[in-house]
């Protein structure tokens, strides 16, 4: 296996639950998280992205430019959103951003 590819794999078990799905619901305290813990739809375009960023890193993407740039959509994009409507076009933008590289 590369380093590359070592370095991939890494990365992408150690992004952050809240980054990429798994979301702990006990532990949600943003309105953002309260949304996904609580709407069946917002759960399963968390699940889709957190697909669409391994994806990505297993076809080659930057690992750490992906990380940065989840961060700031998640404070940028999906937590700004105080409604699912607004959240789903947040998931499905980033989740094509992900499916493009």
């Amino acid at each position: 296996m590369s380093g590359r590819a070592v370095l991939a794999v890494v990365v992408a078990l150690m992004v952050p639950a809240s980054a990429l799905a798994a979301l702990d619901c006990s532990r949600a305290k943003t309105n953002a998280e309260k949304m996904l813990c609580s709407n069946a739809r917002l759960a399963e375009a968390d699940e889709r992205l957190a697909f669409a960023f391994r994806s990505a890193i297993h076809r080659g993407a930057d690992p750490k430019e992906l990380m940065e740039a989840q961060r700031v959509w998640v404070r940028d994009a999906r937590d700004v959103c105080h409604d699912v409507e607004c959240m789903l076009k947040a998931y499905e933008e980033r989740i094509s951003d992900l499916d493009s590289r």
